[in-house]
Order: C-alpha cells, then sequence, then structure tokens
C-alpha cells in the first residue's frame, strides 16, 4: 500500500515539472511564433490557463494533502 502512495507522489512531482516545460515552451510559441488558424497566440494562452496551471494545481494539492497525512500519521 505505501509503495502505491510512493509511486503516485513521483509520478505527480514529474507531471509538474513536464507541465512546467510545456508551459515554457507555449510561452515561447507566443513570443515567437505567428498565429495561424488553428493556433492562435489566444490559442496558446487559454491552453496553459485551462489545462497546464490547473493540473499543477491539482497535482500540489494532492502532494500537499499527502504530507499533511503523513506528518500526522
Amino acid at each position: 500500500m505505501g509503495k502505491d502512495r510512493k509511486h503516485m507522489r513521483r509520478i505527480r512531482k514529474e507531471r509538474i515539472k513536464s507541465v512546467q516545460e510545456q508551459i515554457k515552451n507555449h510561452e515561447k510559441n507566443i513570443q515567437e511564433e505567428k498565429g495561424r488558424k488553428d493556433t492562435t497566440k489566444d490559442y496558446w494562452k487559454k491552453e496553459i490557463e485551462e489545462k497546464f496551471l490547473k493540473q499543477i494545481k491539482k497535482d500540489k494539492k494532492y502532494l500537499d494533502f499527502k504530507m499533511l497525512a503523513n506528518l500526522l500519521a
């Protein structure tokens, strides 16, 4: 049981890092690329706000909850 929790913590930490890298790539695209029909600058901003920041917040909440639970145990 403890092995699964440890694995989930590691996965979430890695996912936070990868999502932060994706945010950097999207911000780079906003500054450097011209908008196209399917990938406008607003599209990149919207994807950062809706997908990536939401996922990071969710993962950090999970990690904080697990850390608190470990302290109380």
